[in-house]
């Protein structure tokens, strides 16, 4: 039986490849996703759309957290990578939730404007 020893090399180029993978599994679902919720008849479509939008860029961040993690060259600086990456979602968290509740708003006042 042949010892398997991958090297660090070895082990980022399946990592990276992993990941592209998973993005192009990714983009494949948020398309159907939009696609799903541009046809739907639903009063709150968009809203739903503006949630999926938050979801996907919430997702290409971790991609792209995940693609710099890879390439970390010890454990201070996969650290910072994650301190960076936290604070960042963070800041897109108040971002979407500010939003998301703008956009409530707006909908509970036009529920409950008269319609003439």
């Amino acid at each position: 039986m042949a010892e398997i020893n991958p090297s660090a090399e070895n082990i980022r180029g399946m990592l990276t490849e992993a990941l592209v993978r998973l993005r192009k599994a990714n983009a494949e679902y948020f398309e159907l996703l939009e696609r799903g919720l541009s046809s739907s008849p639903l009063p709150i479509a968009d809203q739903a759309k503006q949630f999926c939008s938050f979801m996907q860029r919430n997702a290409s961040a971790t991609f792209d957290f995940g693609d710099k993690l890879v390439q970390a060259k010890d454990v201070q600086d996969a650290l910072k990578l994650q301190s960076e990456f936290f604070q960042g979602q963070m800041q897109a968290l108040t971002d979407q939730a500010r939003s998301m509740g703008e956009s409530a708003m707006k909908a509970a006042t036009g529920a409950f404007t008269p319609k003439y």
